[in-house]
């Protein structure tokens, strides 16, 4: 097997770095506006605060699930399962299920 050239590894390194800035970038503007909207019913400080207590909770919890699971099954199907439970308990008829809330159109 060829060698890769330097150039194209550091045309490869470039685009991984562009690609995690476009989804931190993502990441931060759908807070801001979940920290917006929140804000316009009626949250201050004080839920903020306990929100990012919980929302750092929560995403510890389903990255180790994620992680762990990702072990023995490459389609995570598990963890699937379980945020699916979670979320459908606290939005109804709200609910969409991963597989839809995640596809590509």
């Amino acid at each position: 097997m060829a060698k890769q050239s330097a150039y194209l590894a550091r045309i490869q390194r470039a685009q991984a770095y562009r690609d995690e800035e476009v989804r931190r970038s993502t990441r931060t503007f759908q807070m801001d506006l979940v920290t917006l909207a929140l804000g316009r019913m009626g949250w201050r400080e004080s839920k903020f605060r306990e929100f990012d207590r919980v929302l750092a909770e929560v995403a510890d919890e389903y990255s180790r699930e994620i992680i762990d699971d990702s072990k023995t099954d490459s389609e995570l199907w598990y963890s699937k399962d379980v945020m699916d439970r979670e979320l459908k308990q606290y939005t109804g008829s709200f609910f969409t299920p991963y597989e839809k809330r995640y596809a590509k159109e």
